[in-house]
């Protein structure tokens, strides 16, 4: 019976431990980040500079996305970006499009009509916001 009553003070210390700060070594990728990373960094590279593992096979070659705001007489075009990145508002030839339609290819992923909409703006957005954050000077 008393070692049931160590495990219950032992589990609990230990969790504690392990997920203290001092323990872990690198800080957590904010979610704006994570997003990006996840669906954008395979063409514009992690650092967003074009130069992802898959922009070598890409003509033409992917944006630089820390331009943007440079390309835009110093300001980010939030609205511009969120349309690009969503991408479900203008027609597209056929064949391949410089870039997925990111709206359409979200919408499976949340079961039921209600969440689907918010789910997707919901991505887009954290990516935009992450673009604005990466823009150089």
């Amino acid at each position: 019976m008393k070692q049931w009553r160590m495990w219950f003070g032992i589990v609990p210390l230990a969790g504690m431990i392990l997920s203290s700060p001092i323990v872990s070594a690198k800080e957590p990728i904010p979610p704006a980040k994570q997003a990006y990373l996840r669906y954008c960094s395979a063409c514009h590279g992690e650092s967003g500079k074009g130069d992802g593992v898959v922009s070598h096979l890409m003509n033409p070659r992917p944006a630089d996305l820390t331009q943007l705001a440079k390309k835009n007489k110093g300001e980010f075009p939030f609205m511009r970006v969120i349309r690009i990145i969503d991408g479900r508002e203008t027609m597209r030839a056929h064949g391949d499009p410089d870039m997925p339609v990111w709206g359409e290819i979200f919408a499976p992923e949340v079961p039921g009509a209600m969440h689907k909409e918010a789910n997707i703006r919901g991505k887009v957005l954290l990516i935009t916001e992450y673009l604005a954050s990466i823009q150089e000077q």
